[in-house]
């Protein structure tokens, strides 16, 4: 399954248009205004699939349809050196809640979540920096991963829409010394 959406329209679109504009590179001639016309056609035909590569590369859903889970729950098995050291968090009652995209230090408007029926209040949320961002569960919106009981660096380029959608693994702060 791939995100791109890019159907046969689009691709008969760009096959008539590569000659004329390769021809208008070579003379400033009408083949200019045909190459023009044929990429305003183009655009329209492939606007679908402009909109898919977008949202392939950005994962963003301000150009995505993201269909992000809105009450999340942490899983791992019993014997997991996290859940030895975290089992609050791994309480089958122990949720995450959708609060929308509070302003926080680093948030960058991204989505945020909340805990509820956990032993501990602390937020899901993710963290953008200059390279790369994160998702952390911290005690307050504005700590960052230094804190963190839990944290998905990600790879820094699409991942702060969903947090059930992190392909990297999450890690856990261990409170051995």
């Amino acid at each position: 399954e791939t995100c791109l959406d890019c159907g046969h329209e689009c691709l008969s679109a760009v096959q008539s248009a590569v000659p004329i504009c390769i021809a208008a590179g070579f003379e400033y001639t009408e083949a200019l205004v045909g190459c023009v016309q044929k990429l305003l056609v183009l655009f329209n035909q492939c606007k679908t699939c402009l909109s898919s590569l977008v949202c392939c590369v950005t994962d963003s859903c301000d150009f995505c349809d993201c269909n992000c889970n809105h009450l999340l729950r942490f899983d791992a098995p019993v014997s997991s050196p996290a859940v030895q050291q975290h089992s609050w968090l791994f309480n089958g009652e122990c949720q995450f809640a959708f609060i929308g995209t509070p302003d926080c230090e680093d948030c960058d408007g991204k989505q945020a979540y909340k805990s509820v029926n956990c032993s501990k209040e602390v937020y899901l949320h993710y963290h953008d920096y200059i390279l790369d961002g994160r998702w952390v569960i911290t005690e307050g919106l504005d700590d960052d991963d230094t804190l963190a009981v839990l944290r998905n660096k990600g790879d820094g380029l699409d991942d702060e829409e969903c947090p059930e959608k992190e392909t990297f693994s999450w890690e856990f702060r261990s409170q051995r010394s």
